[in-house]
């Protein structure tokens, strides 16, 4: 991700924060998020560095800022998506926010890559 500052009006109810501007400033100040001035804005404007942010809202921001160009439509298939939900829920907080982190780093073709590795180790 380019973009290393976002202004409160961008953070507001994104993976979780609180939905009023005031709400997040205060979050941003028990939390001790890094921020500075926002240029060119008169006032208090202030913008937080994605580097102070909590995983979840990090996580949101990238998907936001790099959609994914192709999607792939699960229509005809309700039994592989209900499954690979339920796959997804039985894991951790730490699990799910740990495989998306590696998936959205790495894609997916590096996670089905070691998966593969994985399963020739098993077999042999």
């Amino acid at each position: 991700m380019d973009k290393e500052w976002f202004a409160t009006s961008e953070l507001v109810g994104v993976g979780g924060l609180p939905k009023s501007p005031q709400g997040l400033n205060k979050r941003a100040r028990d939390d001790g998020w890094e921020k500075r001035r926002r240029k060119g804005v008169q006032g208090r404007g202030v913008e937080y560095s994605i580097r102070s942010l909590p995983n979840e809202v990090r996580n949101s921001l990238l998907v936001k800022e790099n959609p994914p160009t192709e999607y792939y439509r699960i229509d005809n298939e309700p039994t592989l998506l209900s499954s690979w939900v339920h796959i997804f829920h039985q894991l951790s907080v730490d699990e799910r926010a740990q495989l998306i982190n590696f998936i959205l780093r790495e894609g997916t073709i590096a996670m089905l890559s070691r998966l593969d590795d994985v399963t020739i180790d098993q077999t042999a």
